[in-house]
C-alpha cells in the first residue's frame, strides 16, 4: 500500500510540475504584455519624469523637500514656494503613497540632499491600511538604488505581497486593464462619436518642472452628487493603521536624526466633499493628537478651510484634489505659515 502511495503522490508531483513547465511561458508573456501597458500610463511617465529631474540635481541643493500623495503634487508647486520664500524646493510627492513609501523616498532624498525642511502630505485614505502593492510598486520603478528596493521588500512586503510582485500578471494588472480600458473609449469615441468626458472638461493636465502636476480642470459635475467618493465616509469607522504609524515615527526619528525640520499637512478636499463626510472631527483629533506626540506641527487645510473660507468648489479639479487656481491659495497660506513658524521643535 505505500508503495502505491509513493507512484501515487510521485505522479502527481510530476503532474504539477508538467502544468507549470507549461504555464510558466504563458505567464511570462502575460506579464511583459501587462508591464508594457504601464507604460501608456501618464502618471507613470510623470513619476519616472519627477525622479529622473530629482537624481539631476547637484549635491545639496534643496532646501525644502516635499513627500506624499496625489494631493501633495497637486498642491505644493515649487516654484511658487521658491518665489515667495527665496529657497529652492522639490516635489517628491506620488499617487497613492502611504507613509512606508515616504519613508523609503525620504531615504533616497538624503543620499543626495539635505534639506532643511520636510513637508510631508497626510491624506487619512494612505494611513488606514497597511500595505498597498499599487504605491510600492511605482516607487520601485523609479527608484535607482537596488538595495533600498530591496530593503523595502524584505522588511514591509507581507508575504503574499512578495508573490503577487514577483508574479507580473498581477503586478501590472491594474496598468493594463487601465490602458485597455482607455484603448476602448478611444475607439468608441472614434467610431460613434462618443465623448469621453475628460474631453469634455475645459483646461490641461501637465507635468511642471519641480516635481508639480498643473491642472486647470474644475470640479465635473457628477462629482457634486452620486460620483463624489465621500458619499459614505464616516469619520467613526476610519481606523488609523498601526504599521503606517510606525512609519510616522520612523520618518519624524529620520529628520530628527539628521536635524530636519518636519512638518505634517494635510491637504484640503472640495468643500461639496467636506459636506458629504460625518464625524471628520474624529480623523483630524487622532492625527493631530498623534502629530503632538511626535512633536511635529500639523496643518489641516480641511479645517483651516471651514474657519477661513480661503476656498470654493472652483479652487478644485475633482472631489479631492486642489487646480492651479487652488494650489495657489493654499500654496501662499503655507509659505505665509513657514515665515511665522521658523522653529518647529
Amino acid at each position: 500500500m505505500r508503495g502505491n502511495s509513493f507512484i501515487s503522490n510521485f505522479k502527481r508531483f510530476i503532474k504539477i510540475i508538467f502544468f507549470i513547465a507549461l504555464l510558466m511561458p504563458f505567464s511570462l508573456w502575460i506579464g511583459d504584455l501587462y508591464e508594457s501597458a504601464s507604460a501608456h500610463n501618464v502618471i507613470n511617465r510623470w513619476n519616472h519624469r519627477r525622479f529622473g529631474d530629482f537624481y539631476e540635481l547637484p549635491e545639496n541643493s534643496l532646501d525644502l523637500v516635499f513627500i506624499g500623495s496625489s494631493h501633495s503634487y497637486c498642491t505644493f508647486d515649487p516654484e511658487q514656494i521658491d518665489a515667495l520664500l527665496g529657497i529652492k524646493s522639490y516635489q517628491m510627492g506620488m499617487p497613492l503613497q502611504h507613509p512606508d513609501s515616504s519613508y523609503y523616498t525620504l531615504l533616497e532624498i538624503l543620499k543626495t540632499q539635505s534639506p532643511a525642511t520636510v513637508v510631508m502630505e497626510l491624506y487619512w485614505d494612505m494611513m488606514a491600511s497597511p500595505f498597498n502593492l499599487k504605491q510600492a510598486t511605482s516607487l520601485f520603478e523609479v527608484l535607482r538604488d537596488e538595495e533600498t528596493v530591496n530593503d523595502y521588500i524584505k522588511n514591509v512586503f507581507p508575504l503574499s505581497e512578495k508573490v503577487k510582485y514577483y508574479f507580473l500578471p498581477i503586478r501590472f494588472q491594474p496598468d493594463f486593464f487601465a490602458y485597455r480600458s482607455k484603448l476602448i473609449m478611444d475607439f468608441l469615441d472614434e467610431t460613434l462619436g462618443l465623448k469621453k468626458q475628460a474631453n469634455e472638461i475645459p483646461g490641461e493636465e501637465r507635468y511642471k518642472e519641480g516635481g508639480f502636476i498643473y491642472c486647470t480642470y474644475n470640479i465635473p459635475e457628477d462629482k457634486f452628487t452620486h460620483a463624489n467618493q465621500f458619499l459614505n465616509l464616516d469619520g467613526k469607522r476610519w481606523v488609523f493603521d498601526a504599521t503606517q504609524k510606525n512609519f510616522l515615527r520612523k520618518i519624524a526619528n529620520l529628520c530628527e536624526k539628521n536635524d530636519i525640520r518636519l512638518v505634517f499637512v494635510t491637504a484640503p478636499i472640495a468643500n461639496v466633499s467636506m459636506e458629504y463626510i460625518l464625524n471628520y472631527d474624529r480623523i483630524h483629533n487622532a492625527v493631530a493628537d498623534f502629530a503632538k506626540e511626535l512633536n511635529v506641527p500639523y496643518i489641516d487645510y480641511n479645517i483651516v478651510n471651514l474657519e477661513t473660507n480661503m476656498l470654493t468648489n472652483e479652487n478644485f479639479r475633482d472631489d479631492a484634489h486642489l487646480n492651479y487656481g487652488g494650489a495657489m491659495i493654499v500654496g501662499e497660506h503655507f509659505a505665509n505659515w513657514l515665515k511665522n513658524n521658523p522653529e518647529t521643535r
